[in-house]
């Protein structure tokens, strides 16, 4: 990279509007889109593991946590925005980098669109059959879309409305399931790991990872912000998740919330219960199409996605933006055609947990590679790389066997197609910025540099 093109590079990116750390925690606390992920994930979670259910979310959000423990310091390093792929962009090698990004597309599409047709879903159960399955997943995703066209901004205090009421009705529906419950208290630790239970903790993954919709916010937020901002949703949406599940199995729920919920509460909640689908779903998918753009329009800048795609428009990248949104909504809204809005969920939810453990074991190498250098000064840093990559590829392997079959076919074909594209820009000689000239950039550290 010339240093001319590095200085536009600085100057596109001193004029984004900047994210506090109040805004950025809304948007990945709304990133879990946290009652759509409980009534959904949880009800998967509860059917899958019984009584464990609770453990298995305390152990998917220890896993979380060292992963965004990971976030946290390396966002620290890098402040231009595209996260995932500019982690191993930089720390490993440009194809690694290349296939993490290639990762994160698929990654982002899966979580935010399971959470987009979870709340399409619960749509659906309320109003009944009186439209197509694939209507309300094109309703619910283009509202999400059309919150990202209107800005960051506005995106950022949509999030903050949205998730400040669905925590108030969180605390309040886990006290009101005790109270049916007789306050029944038990032990969850009595279980034993299996492969149901982590099963389970692999569904539980996509219920406290929101922060994977910041990471790729560097250049949109301090990076500071965007490392406290991950441990802090991380723990907060798991101890959330952890007592709404708990107060479930004390009642010995078994069967469909959504449709208990509205036994509980009687047909005057329908309304609510609808609106909230809508905005949750909306508001996981908001936080999903920033991420993915943002990883689009770090890709693109590098050469690996068309060059129009990082062009900027109203200080913004609005063509990442428009082709982030446009492939969510054709992605929903063709497999809840072709798959009905239930079997849509369970698949994406699956593949968002199988690639979610994926990029997150790249960046926990990507650390353990970049402390490796300084290893005395960086040992924790180090240990928890290592630490965060052991726990990650271990949930996964060890989950395998309880995963459709299909679903991995597609989590491995899309990942050898990466590595594929890698090759063949490789041949084609498409351009991209040499390391070496990346490490002479007069603004170190702010486009890619890691910061030993």
């Amino acid at each position: 990279m010339s240093e001319p093109r590095a200085e536009i590079l600085q100057a596109k990116e001193d004029k984004r509007e900047r994210l506090s750390l109040r805004e950025l925690f809304f948007l990945s606390f709304g990133g879990q889109a946290p009652l759509i992920s409980l009534l959904t994930f949880g009800t998967a979670m509860v059917i899958l593991a019984g009584e464990a259910a609770p453990l298995a979310m305390l152990i998917a959000t220890a896993v979380v946590s060292i992963n965004g423990l990971v976030v946290y310091f390396m966002s620290r390093r890098f402040k231009r925005g595209g996260g995932y792929y500019v982690y191993a962009y930089y720390s490993l090698t440009p194809n690694l980098g290349l296939n993490a990004g290639w990762t994160y597309v698929a990654y982002a599409i899966a979580y935010g669109g399971t959470l987009l047709a979870g709340g399409a879903y619960v749509l659906q159960q309320g109003v009944g059959n009186v439209v197509p399955q694939w209507a309300f997943a094109l309703l619910v995703s283009s509202a999400a879309a059309t919150v990202v066209m209107l800005g960051i901004r506005y995106s950022a205090k949509y999030a903050e409305a949205v998730s400040i009421a669905e925590m108030i009705i969180i605390v309040t529906l886990s006290v009101v399931f005790l109270r049916d419950s007789g306050w029944r208290l038990y032990d969850p630790f009595r279980f034993g790991l299996s492969s149901t239970l982590l099963a389970a903790t692999l569904l539980g993954l996509g219920i406290p990872t929101g922060y994977g919709s910041i990471a790729p916010l560097g250049s949109d937020a301090e990076s500071r912000s965007i490392g406290k901002a991950a441990i802090m949703v991380v723990l907060y949406g798991g101890l959330l998740a952890s007592l709404f599940l708990y107060s479930l199995e004390a009642m010995k729920f078994s069967g469909n919330l959504v449709e208990y919920s509205l036994h509980r509460f009687g047909l005057y909640s329908l309304v609510p219960l609808a609106i909230i689908a809508i905005n949750d779903g909306a508001l996981g998918g908001v936080s999903y199409m920033l991420a993915l753009s943002r990883t689009i329009e770090a890709m693109a800048l590098d050469g690996y996605m068309p060059r129009s795609l990082s062009a900027r428009a109203r200080g913004r990248p609005l063509y990442a933006e428009a082709m982030a949104a446009a492939l969510f909504v054709a992605v929903l809204t063709l497999l809840a055609y072709r798959l009905g809005l239930f079997y849509t969920f369970v698949a994406l939810g699956s593949l968002a947990g199988m690639f979610n453990l994926f990029i997150h074991s790249s960046a926990n190498f990507s650390l353990a590679r970049l402390s490796a250098r300084r290893a005395l000064k960086h040992l924790h840093e180090l240990i928890i790389g290592l630490l965060g990559a052991s726990l990650s590829i271990f949930v996964l392997l060890y989950s395998l066997p309880s995963v459709n079959k299909y679903v991995v076919y597609v989590f491995m074909g899309w990942i050898i197609l990466g590595f594929f594209y890698a090759e063949i820009l490789d041949m084609l000689g498409s351009e991209r910025p040499g390391r070496r000239s990346i490490s002479r950039n007069p603004v170190r550290g702010h486009l890619g540099r890691a910061r030993g």
